[in-house]
């Protein structure tokens, strides 16, 4: 299963206090390495989490969990220009009341042909093309 991983789903995996929570973005992340599936982490979340991450726990912290990302065998959304176009065309459809961070992460599910996108973001819900659940209701 291909997954495409929203900021947050990642502010919960690193600043949750749920010890379940933890347990399933835990959960998901093992099971997007294993054989078959695939995790991917767009571009524009990994800058929407590190700059979050900064601002409330300090550069060190920020620089620490996005090397962590980085080297976590996790995909970071390859084709910026692909990308970039599929968000374009969906901005106009939806009438832009979707942030922009939102139709590239849509952009980015639809051409790495995932299954869902893990959010806790409502936007998602209104975007057709694309399934999102919330990070509680994942399984792989």
């Amino acid at each position: 299963m291909i997954l495409v991983l929203d900021t947050t789903f990642l502010i919960l995996h690193y600043f949750s206090d749920d010890a379940t929570m933890t347990a399933k973005t835990r959960e998901v992340l093992k099971g997007s390495r294993e054989l078959g599936n695939k995790g991917i982490v767009p571009t524009i979340v990994l800058a929407e989490f590190y700059a979050q991450t900064y601002k409330t726990a300090g550069r060190d912290v920020a620089d620490k969990y996005f090397r962590e990302i980085a080297d976590s065998g996790l995909e970071i959304a390859p084709l910026a220009q692909e990308i970039s176009y599929r968000a374009g065309l969906l901005r106009p459809k939806y009438q832009e009341k979707v942030p922009w961070g939102d139709y590239i992460v849509a952009a980015t599910a639809l051409h790495s042909k995932a299954k869902l996108v893990l959010t806790e973001d409502l936007h998602f819900a209104s975007l057709n093309e694309i399934e999102a659940r919330r990070t509680s209701e994942a399984g792989l």
